[in-house]
């Protein structure tokens, strides 16, 4: 018989290849929110809990203050993910900023600077102001690409496309937190525009 036959009492090749992918699509489909994503897009999943479709950038951007007043290799970070839900057909833009530090509290969660988010972008500032809602309320169950020194959830910020695509094409970025004691804004550490701009692409 031919090398695809049954010997030993052992499946088929074939067969193995479509036992483990029905096995696989039941794994995926089993677990909450399954992520899809292909080349180049950003990843996408449903959200059980809220029922909304939730796409999200792969890498965010982190932005960064040095505070040699609190010690001499100290920072404070905001990192910023991007996001967009999609709710029978209505969206929503979405900034998830999270303020943490590696090691002095008063630079991380305990810190309650302004409400009021300010992106210098180029030669424009983009006002934003943080919204009332809970995460789950906007539509997102559990934080998305939360730092690890996080222990608070992420302020949320609404925009239009219009402007997440051009904060996602600016050559310079800075953010200001309005109100803030420091007045001082955050540059970028890690750059996470590339990945912001696909998010603002599939947003179009």
């Amino acid at each position: 018989m031919g090398k695809f036959a049954v010997t030993g009492g052992r499946p088929r090749p074939t067969a193995c290849l479509s036992l483990l992918t029905c096995l696989s699509l039941l794994t995926c489909l089993s677990v909450t929110g399954c992520t899809s994503m292909r080349t180049g897009q950003s990843p996408e999943y449903l959200d059980q809990a809220t029922g909304a479709s939730v796409r999200h950038v792969s890498a965010p951007i982190i932005f960064y203050r040095a505070h040699p007043d609190v010690a001499a290799n100290e920072r404070q970070y905001a990192t910023l993910v991007g996001a967009s839900v999609n709710r029978s057909g209505r969206y929503d833009y979405l900034l998830l900023v999270y303020l943490w530090s590696t090691i002095d509290p008063r630079l991380g969660a305990g810190t309650r600077p302004g409400d009021a988010l300010v992106l210098i972008a180029d030669d424009r500032a983009i006002r934003l102001r943080m919204d009332a809602q809970s995460l789950h309320e906007a539509g997102i169950e559990s934080p998305i690409l939360p730092p690890p020194h996080s222990r608070r959830p992420p302020r949320i910020y609404r925009l239009d496309s219009e402007s997440l695509q051009y904060i996602a094409a600016a050559r310079k970025l800075r953010i200001q937190l309005e109100g803030d004691a420091d007045p001082r804004p955050f540059e970028i550490w890690k750059d996470g525009r590339r990945e912001l701009k696909q998010l603002a692409e599939a947003a179009d």
